[in-house]
């Protein structure tokens, strides 16, 4: 079953990028957390145009537009303190992964659809340390809210139904790793 594999197969990126997130340490500042968001719009914004620019999104029965993180990421930035004119200066991430078929559609959604089940624990970290709510700079983080579990269902449920009709196991699989690495190196580059 391609889901297994796909977890086997990224645990270890996975695990790497969760052990340098600071979202869960007691000590982290507002403005250390703004300046995570920055990195992750950095991400999102370039990766999410590109997903929402290929043909198949129509077709999978998963419409992207409906979970599109980026406007989350603008209004969480903006209740820290940017402006439109800032966030339209950011830097934008020019390492993504490679997004041309559906196999590869379907290895970065995973990932990107699944940093959402734990953008739960986030919230409430990020509610009881700083004081934020999804109305005042957690909703990247808060995800479909209590939705969030039946989404990731959904869309468990499509993609495996995908990869059993179309085949490509493979290039999920790498498309996901792919993924995890390029948003690593962007939000920890190595200097």
């Amino acid at each position: 079953m391609i889901l297994k594999r796909l977890k086997q197969a990224t645990s270890e990126c996975h695990a790497a990028l969760e052990c340098q997130l600071p979202l869960l340490d007691p000590c982290l500042s507002r403005e250390n957390y703004r300046q995570l968001l920055v990195r992750f719009f950095g991400y999102y914004a370039p990766l999410e145009t590109q997903l929402l620019a290929l043909p198949w999104r129509d077709e999978i029965g998963f419409d992207y537009i409906d979970h599109y993180k980026t406007p989350c990421l603008k209004q969480d930035l903006i209740a820290l303190g940017e402006t439109h004119a800032s966030l339209a200066r950011l830097p934008r991430c020019q390492d993504l992964p490679e997004v041309v078929t559906l196999q590869n559609m379907l290895g970065c959604l995973y990932v990107i659809e699944g940093a959402t089940l734990g953008g739960q624990i986030i919230t409430r970290h990020l509610l009881v340390n700083l004081g934020l709510t999804p109305e005042s700079g957690a909703s990247f983080f808060n995800g479909y809210g209590d939705q969030t579990g039946a989404y990731w269902q959904t869309f468990c449920t499509m993609l495996t139904d995908l990869a059993e009709r179309t085949g490509g196991d493979e290039e999920i699989i790498a498309t996901a790793i792919r993924t995890f690495e390029t948003l690593e190196q962007w939000l920890f580059p190595k200097i």
